[in-house]
């Protein structure tokens, strides 16, 4: 039976229709018809059935469509259109005079406004009621803007008659209203209107005082919560919400909505605690006028209690499935339904939610919203996979969604989205703000996940811009962006950023906050350091394990290896003899096979090794492991100081006799299984193998071989060839291993060297390499041999030499709109030429001329050349510096400058312990450690002047500082 209701419309004087179904005329309706016809002969009553409505409807189109409105349809029929009866044609004529005559001047509207315009005076009740009749209409029909020039006049009018009391609480609504809909300059201008009202009566000492101080706070205390760019002024606002008169405004639930689901997107913990507020609005919205509106704001509440109420969020969820809401809101809880499947790892549930949320949608119009749910499926896929060639589906199909219809969920005056891009774009860096604040609530309210990923990263580029490192931190970890979070750190100085549990939330916003770890791994304090190293373990255990709801490729579980080697060395033996244990299984694989743990593996068993002397056995001999399976990272770590410092038994490299150096942790029979492993590699022609046995194991008989082969490399190195160049040559540590050899040798491959770097058609980075292995060799020849040298590498200084092959393609600067960009060092060779002038430099005048290029060289605007001027200053002895104005170079811009005027006010002390105490507080670490470094060294003069600094250097909040200030630290940091 088609569904009717029992209307009544008049087409007559004396004539009522009531409307039945086609089987009606034959029952007991038609008995009952007869009974009212003779009680009431004044009226003529007739009874349709189905068909003779649509035969009516039919014919008399153009009658029916001059009345027919939304409302008429509404009480006329409650079911679906009749069947063949189209709807209603738009008229376009009366659209056309709306946009061009104006809405206030169409024959419908401009007889009540010029009534309402001739009551202002004697009767201003009346005239306000008007206003508000017409500005409701005119807001129902998409006219904002003339509505609130409407409501200025009701307001106006309210005020001419004294009606303040009135006034204000219109204001008042008005002032939640735009606040709903996001217009921040309406709600400015009548938080001002009530400032005013609100000082007039205070001094006139009205009975209405109270009352519109009330409506003055409250709205007050809204404007400075969504304008703090911060979001700083949130708890006035809960304040003011919870501590109103005992009459509560009727716009209260509207201010608690709006202040909940801003907590709700930004600081979602703290939301159960507002939960008698939120309770009392849903209470004090079911009570008001039910409408549309009302619906959508109690709908919204329940919602966000939903977020901490489980029962809630049950009974929500069974209505939507089951029908028993209207379809807005049954996609509205599906997609927030969806959104926290995603949040908890349950991806493919999350998808079917996001799906039901787009059918709902469709079919209430929602044709934006149910876009940006199919977008939030393609993220889905995109964080938990499957990575398939379908993954743009969801993007084609928003695409011609999108063309069918703009329907919204959220009504706002303006996207907060394209707002936040203009302002943006105008360099408005506080509208900007304060719209993507907006741009991220509505995300989160309507569960669309994706622009909850690109609002929240937004937030974080515009807090970074700003200064405001922590809450950039903040935004950045809860959009994944690791990169941008670890480029922050690392411009952060020494500020620690917020590290937020590693227990909780999605896997991308975990691998945020682990890589956060990994680069703040120095600035920790020590008692957390070892609870997130625990945390680490227990997640790369996890993940390795299968346990983990991630990426198809892993990248927690990675991540948190990677924090976790970085971390290692801060934390007890216990916990690196488990990391050890666990990354066990990581060393065995086929020949060439690389993982993306390799790295931060061999750099976590230095750490391990100089940290914990129990487990430097193990340490090392898993560093050699990785080496022998061709990690390149732990064959270059053997080569460097702190692993040749623990195994330096066997090292041809002379110890100075006034340099302290700690005993080794490992035992002869330790050492010597070590040495066998680094012979082993040459056999296997690994990596440095050459290199790293000659520094272990000097008198191997390999080491002779190796060397007269490098010998032969750099002899036999042929010209130059114009048409083929090579990058990449092993001069420099063929230089090393000619040092083994005997003087002529070493003289005869000085000269090639020599002859390589002056050759410019040979490219820069091949001269370069060939001016450094040159210096290797030089520092190693008798003295009458360096006269020549140095003269050599004069030119080479003063930039007499510069200019190289492939120059203007390959080393110099490429075109900005250029798309093959080649990214190298520096191309020219008065670095390296100095670096060979220091090392050639024996006489007191030739240092000294070294020193005054090195300074000249501070000036330049290419910083390798000033890093290698710092690097000579620092090492050419203090003989020929104690004139430089070390406090000047304390002021320069460059870190390598101030490294340099810290190890030489270190060597100066007597004269500049007041710099060097500053310098104890410079910004960037590096300085600090060097200083540190210098001060170790030179503590064995026991001054009171070092020990003093020493004693701010151990104070000092990186434990790399204060790891430098101490002979030995291990993990416990004091």
């Amino acid at each position: 039976m088609e569904k009717f209701t029992r209307g009544r419309r008049p087409f007559g004087a004396g004539h009522l229709i009531i409307a039945t179904s086609a089987s009606t005329e034959r029952t007991q309706l038609a008995d009952e018809l007869a009974i009212l016809q003779r009680e009431h002969e004044d009226l003529e009553l007739d009874l349709w059935g189905a068909e003779r409505i649509n035969d009516f409807l039919r014919y008399q189109a153009d009658v029916v469509a001059r009345f027919w409105t939304r409302e008429t349809a509404e009480v006329f029929c409650t079911g679906a259109p009749l069947p063949g009866v189209p709807a209603p044609p738009l008229d376009r004529q009366e659209q056309a005079d709306r946009i061009l005559i104006g809405p206030l001047k169409t024959i419908d509207v401009r007889p009540i406004l010029r009534a309402a315009e001739a009551e202002r005076a004697s009767a201003p009740d009346q005239s306000a009621r008007k206003y508000g009749e017409l500005a409701r209409r005119l807001e129902d029909a998409g006219f904002r803007g003339h509505a609130s020039v409407l409501r200025s006049r009701q307001l106006e009018t309210l005020r001419e008659a004294g009606l303040l009391h009135k006034a204000a609480e219109l204001a008042g609504h008005l002032a939640a209203t735009a606040l709903h809909n996001g217009d921040r300059f309406e709600l400015r201008r009548l938080s001002r209107l009530l400032g005013d009202l609100s000082r007039g009566e205070e001094s006139a000492g009205s009975d209405h005082a109270a009352t519109i101080g009330q409506h003055e706070r409250l709205i007050h205390a809204a404007v400075d919560a969504v304008l703090h760019p911060l979001g700083g002024a949130s708890g006035k606002f809960a304040e003011a919400l919870n501590g109103g008169s005992a009459e509560t405004a009727s716009y209260q639930p509207l201010l608690v909505l709006h202040f909940a689901e801003r907590q709700f997107a930004m600081e979602p913990d703290l939301l159960a605690t507002q939960r008698t507020l939120i309770d009392g609005a849903i209470a004090q919205a079911e009570h008001q006028a039910k409408d549309a509106y009302s619906d959508d704001v109690v709908m919204r509440l329940r919602l966000v209690r939903a977020e901490y109420d489980g029962a809630e969020r049950r009974t929500l969820l069974r209505v939507a499935r089951q029908g028993a809401v209207p379809g807005r809101h049954a996609a509205l809880i599906k997609s927030r339904e969806a959104r926290r499947y995603c949040l908890e790892g349950r991806a493919e549930e999350a998808v079917d939610a996001w799906r039901e949320a787009v059918h709902d949608a469709i079919h209430a119009g929602l044709t934006e919203e149910a876009a940006h749910w199919l977008y939030a499926i393609r993220a889905v896929h995109v964080q938990y996979g499957p990575l398939t060639v379908e993954i743009d589906d969801e993007h084609r199909l928003a695409q011609a969604l999108r063309a069918t219809g703009s329907g919204r969920v959220l009504d706002r005056v303006r996207d907060p989205r394209e707002q936040a891009m203009s302002s943006l774009v105008r360099k408005k860096p506080i509208e900007a703000v304060l719209s993507a604040r907006c741009w991220l609530t509505d995300s989160v309210v309507t569960g669309s996940w994706a622009h909850e990923t690109e609002a929240a990263d937004l937030l974080g580029d515009l807090y970074t811009d700003s200064g405001e490192a922590s809450l950039a931190a903040s935004y950045y970890q809860r959009a994944g962006k690791s990169k941008k979070l670890m480029s922050l750190a690392e411009g952060a100085g020494d500020l620690l950023l917020p590290i937020e549990s590693l227990h909780e939330g999605p896997w991308w916003v975990r691998h945020a906050r682990a890589a956060l770890v990994a680069v703040q791994s120095d600035l920790i304090p020590d008692d957390r350091a070892v609870r997130l190293l625990d945390d680490l373990t227990d997640l790369a255990i996890r993940g390795l394990a299968g346990e983990l709801a991630e990426s198809p490729t892993q990248s927690l579980t990675i991540q948190a290896v990677k924090s976790a080697c970085a971390l290692v060395s801060r934390g007890t033996q216990a916990q690196a003899a488990r990391l050890l244990d666990l990354l066990a299984s990581e060393v065995p694989r086929e020949p060439g096979h690389y993982r993306f743990i390799d790295d931060d593996h061999a750099t976590a068993c230095v750490g391990i090794a100089s940290a914990h002397d129990d487990l430097a056995d193990s340490a090392l001999t898993r560093l050699f492991d990785l080496a022998g399976h061709g990690v390149q990272k732990a064959s270059s770590l053997i080569t460097e100081g702190p692993v040749l410092q623990l195994v330096r038994a066997g090292s041809h490299r002379k110890v100075p006799a006034d340099e302290e150096v700690p005993p080794s942790p490992l035992t002869e029979e330790q050492r010597g299984a070590l040495r066998i492993k680094a012979a082993d590699f040459v056999a296997e022609k690994l990596f440095l193998a050459d290199v790293i046995l000659a520094e272990l194991d000097p008198g191997h008989p390999s080491v002779r071989e190796q060397a007269a082969q490098a010998r032969d490399r750099i002899l036999g190195r042929p010209e130059p060839d114009p048409h083929r160049v090579a990058f990449g040559t092993r001069m420099v540590s063929d230089s090393f291993l000619v040092g083994f050899l005997g003087e002529e040798d070493r003289k005869k491959c000085l000269a090639k060297l020599l002859d390589v770097a002056g050759d410019p058609r040979e490219a820069a980075l091949n001269r370069q390499d060939a001016l450094t292995a040159a210096r290797n060799l030089a520092i190693q020849l008798p003295a009458e041999t360096q006269p020549a040298t140095f003269q050599f590498s004069k030119a080479f200084v003063l930039g007499e030499r510069d200019g190289s092959h492939l120059d203007e393609t390959v080393t110099g600067r490429p075109h900005p709109l250029s798309s093959f960009k080649i990214g190298s060092a520096s191309a020219s060779l008065r670095g390296q030429g100095l670096y060979l002038a220091a090392a050639s430099a024996t006489a007191l005048d030739e240092k000294q001329w070294v020193c005054d290029r090195a300074l000249d060289l501070l000036h330049s605007d290419d910083r390798t050349l000033v890093q290698a001027a710092a690097v000579t200053l620092s090492a050419i002895g203090s003989d020929v510096t104690r004139d430089i104005d070390v406090n000047l170079l304390a002021t320069h811009q460059h870190t390598g400058v101030r490294q340099a005027s810290a190890v030489l006010s270190v060597q100066h002390m007597e004269r500049h312990q007041d710099l060097a105490m500053r310098l104890a507080k410079d910004s960037d670490v590096r300085v600090r450690r060097t200083l540190a470094e210098a001060a170790t060294h030179m503590a064995r003069d026991q001054t009171t002047s070092v020990a003093a600094l020493l004693d701010v250097l151990r104070k000092d909040v990186r434990h790399g500082v204060r790891a430098a200030a101490f002979p030995r630290l291990g993990s416990s940091g004091t």
